[in-house]
């Protein structure tokens, strides 16, 4: 007879990286979320849920993810329940993969009761995204400025002024991280750097004490989005149209596709007139209304 463990669920953010200039910085958790519900059994397999099928097996990253804690702490599953309820568009830039890693290693970790703590879960999650800027704000919400520091992930989080709203523009098309690094230029110059520096601390600025005006100015980019855009179909056209109908700025998310849209929370009619536009101008892209997420990854059960 099988004997199962009480359920536990872990309820992760969705996230935006970069925001533009902050690129490989600037990380926002955002109200949508991909939750992951855990049990451990005694029937010494691993069922996996809720996903296709090629995610059905020892390679899913919730499930690579949970892995990394067991070994860490030296405990071995008798079996393992796996199922992921998916509102986060896979490949589309709004930190999906980061769901999976924190969701599986916080999971993992509150099933055996806890041993690790969230700074360790942080480097844990560091080391199998490669960077800082997804999943930080997955754990902790808000906005998060990270760095890693010769081994050490340091980070700020701060919470978005209330004046704002949140659209992402999700195309019909995925695009991998791979593909998106590609594009990217092996050096920089110097003034396309101090271009970035200062529209990088003052886009942070504006997001946090409400400076609508210095946030329709400060966040054109020259890191990476004047090279990823050429992989997202319409981008131009639909980035144009939104600031005509008043919003006050957008960027890539993440690596893309989506396309994130800062809005005045008085700006009431950017929501209607850019889903009218998109379903005649670009069909198969969808809007996506959005708060930040100022909680990040949260135990729902166990």
């Amino acid at each position: 007879m099988i004997r199962w463990t009480k359920m536990i669920k872990v309820q992760v953010p969705g996230t935006s990286a970069n925001l533009g200039p902050g690129f490989d910085a600037f990380g926002l958790a955002l109200s949508i979320y991909n939750t992951f519900s855990f049990e451990e059994k005694n029937d010494g397999k691993l069922t996996i849920r809720g996903v296709e099928r090629k995610y059905q097996s020892d390679t899913n990253l919730v499930y690579r993810s949970m892995q990394k804690v067991f070994k860490k702490v030296g405990y071995r599953p008798r079996g393992l329940y796996i199922h992921t309820a998916v509102d986060i568009p896979i490949s589309r830039g709004l930190g999906s993969s980061a769901t999976c890693i924190v969701g599986g290693l916080f999971g993992a970790n509150a099933l055996i009761g806890s041993p690790l703590s969230t700074e360790e879960l942080l480097d844990m999650a560091v080391e199998l995204e490669g960077h800082p800027d997804n999943v930080a704000p997955a754990i902790f919400g808000g906005l998060v400025v990270s760095m890693n520091d010769h081994g050490k992930n340091i980070y700020i989080k701060s919470s978005v002024h209330p004046s704002y709203e949140f659209y992402a523009l999700v195309p019909d098309f995925p695009l991998s991280t791979s593909d998106a690094r590609q594009v990217l230029p092996k050096k920089i110059s110097f003034a396309d750097a101090t271009h970035n520096l200062p529209r990088a601390t003052m886009t942070y600025l504006a997001l946090t004490n409400g400076s609508a005006d210095i946030l329709k100015l400060c966040m054109k980019d020259r890191l990476h989005q004047p090279y990823r855009k050429k992989l997202i179909a319409h981008y131009d056209v639909i980035t144009k149209k939104a600031r005509e109908m008043g919003c006050l700025n957008t960027c890539i998310s993440g690596a893309g596709p989506t396309i994130l849209a800062i809005n005045s929370v008085d700006n009431r009619g950017f929501k209607p007139d850019m889903q009218a536009y998109l379903a005649e101008k670009a069909p198969g892209w969808q809007l996506i209304s959005l708060t930040p997420d100022h909680t990040g990854v949260q135990i729902l059960g166990g």
